[in-house]
């Protein structure tokens, strides 16, 4: 059987975003492909049961991009984004049952980060704010643009300093127009209802200096608008808010390398009546928020769910969040998690490997398998881990992938891959360039060399010159 062609890449798919129902028994996910006449990527909705063995069923009919299914708190409806009549994502609202779907949205720019409000009534949501001069679409007649902020360009975003992402919220039933909550020359990221529904916590950096600085802050704000104010120091980069069901808490991922990285990120819980901070993942020494990252920490209870990057893998740990036991492995494995929710103490959560794509599963129970005809039409080599022992006897995780149809005996061509970041890691996923490079018959050779994630704090900073 032959192994992949760069045209393969056409035929790849896989789930993501896993979110169970309010009552535990269906999980709503997506199943993203490409579209090569269309050169952009695909995804639908589908409906997998967590119980009784049924096939998964399709939701939405995915001619574009839907995605980021959320269920509204009865479990009746069902948010989500979608490119089916605009060019860029925007906000629907659908009945789970069966139905139209009702658009809440008309905005110059995607919507992202969608959560119900407990109620049920409303949506929180972000999007980016574009300046007036963007309605002339033609680069050559727009107005200069006056940049006086370090940060004013991202990777996949483009020009950032004239259209600063902020938070809004609609009306679920679509009778009122989105109404913006925030506002000013920053980037409001992360989002997450207080369970009276009355704030609303997100992160952001709104100190005068925060491009300079780099730090960054939980807030919160009224639901309505207002000003926000900040809930946690400066002393680090906070992100992620997941606010505790009875209220008086805030979970959220922060790292402490402000212009002194890499550090680890973490996991903490700051107590609203005190100001304390708890941090609750020291003793891993791993950093608990993987990039990219898959999601905030999730309350199961009176614990908090997680993932980690672990020696080329990214796994699912739980810890009590009053800091009274240590984190404890939920999912391992060698895999690279996707996606996960929890609902009543059951756990979905859909992962690749390094010949399997991202698929979903409720505990250990395969649910779909969307990307079994990709595997079964050609040769996915099985990478072998081996270690590299460093003159000074440091040993190295190292993986080789064969090429497609190897021979013992016989002599092949290898590359030695060698990631950027540095802080990041290779691992256990489906990987096409490897996959590609031993379908033209070279042996792939790749590794975690010191500077790499996923390891401990003092694996990644050993690469830092002194001082």
């Amino acid at each position: 059987m032959a192994g992949m062609v760069p045209e393969d890449v056409y035929e790849l798919t896989g789930v993501a975003d896993p979110r169970l129902s309010p009552d535990g028994r269906t999980v709503a996910y997506t199943v993203w492909r490409t579209d090569k006449e269309a050169n952009e990527y695909r995804s639908s909705i589908w409906f997998a049961a967590t119980g009784d063995g049924s096939p998964p069923i399709p939701f939405t009919s995915g001619s574009k991009r839907d995605a980021a299914p959320r269920w509204s708190p009865d479990g009746s409806h069902l948010a989500f984004t979608s490119e089916r009549e605009a060019d860029h994502a925007q906000l629907y609202v659908i009945p789970v049952g069966g139905g139209e779907a009702r658009r809440l949205t008309d905005l110059k720019e995607e919507v992202n980060d969608l959560s119900w409000s407990p109620d049920g009534t409303r949506l929180l949501f972000s999007a980016r704010v574009p300046d007036a001069a963007y309605e002339e679409k033609d680069d050559k007649r727009r107005e200069p643009r006056r940049l006086t902020r370090l940060q004013y360009k991202l990777d996949n975003e483009g020009w950032t300093a004239d259209r600063r992402q902020h938070l809004f919220t609609v009306a679920a039933d679509g009778s009122e127009e989105p109404r913006q909550i925030t506002d000013g020359d920053y980037e409001d990221r992360g989002l997450a209802w207080s369970p009276d529904g009355t704030k609303v916590a997100f992160a952001s950096a709104r100190q005068e200096d925060w491009d300079l600085t780099f730090a960054g802050a939980v807030y919160v704000i009224d639901a309505e608008g207002g000003e926000p104010q900040p809930v946690t120091t400066f002393d680090a980069i906070y992100g992620a808010p997941s606010w505790s069901p009875d209220g008086s808490r805030i979970a959220f991922a922060f790292n402490t390398g402000i212009l002194d990285d890499p550090r680890h990120n973490q996991i903490g819980v700051l107590d609203l009546a005190t100001g304390e901070r708890r941090v609750l993942t020291e003793s891993l020494d791993r950093t608990c928020d993987p990039y990219p990252s898959i999601r905030e920490p999730i309350w199961d209870g009176d614990d908090l769910l997680f993932a980690i990057e672990d020696q080329g893998n990214s796994h699912l740990y739980r810890v009590p969040a009053d800091g009274s036991g240590k984190p404890e492995l939920v999912v391992g494995g060698d895999q690279m998690l996707t996606g996960y929710d929890a609902v009543g103490g059951l756990i979905v959560h859909s992962a690749t490997t390094a010949t399997r794509l991202s698929e979903l599963y409720c505990s250990d129970r395969q649910l779909t398998a969307v990307g079994e005809p990709f595997r079964a039409g050609r040769e996915i080599g099985a990478p072998e881990k081996f270690t590299a022992v460093s003159d000074d006897g440091t040993e190295v995780d190292a993986w080789i992938i064969k090429p497609a149809g190897w021979q013992p005996g016989r002599r092949y061509p290898a590359l030695l891959c060698i990631h950027g970041g540095p802080f990041t890691q290779y691992g256990n996923r489906l990987f096409d360039e490897f996959q590609i490079s031993a379908g033209a018959g070279y042996a792939v050779v790749y590794s975690n060399p010191r500077g790499s994630s996923g390891y401990s704090e003092e694996w990644g900073r050993a690469i830092r010159g002194p001082g």
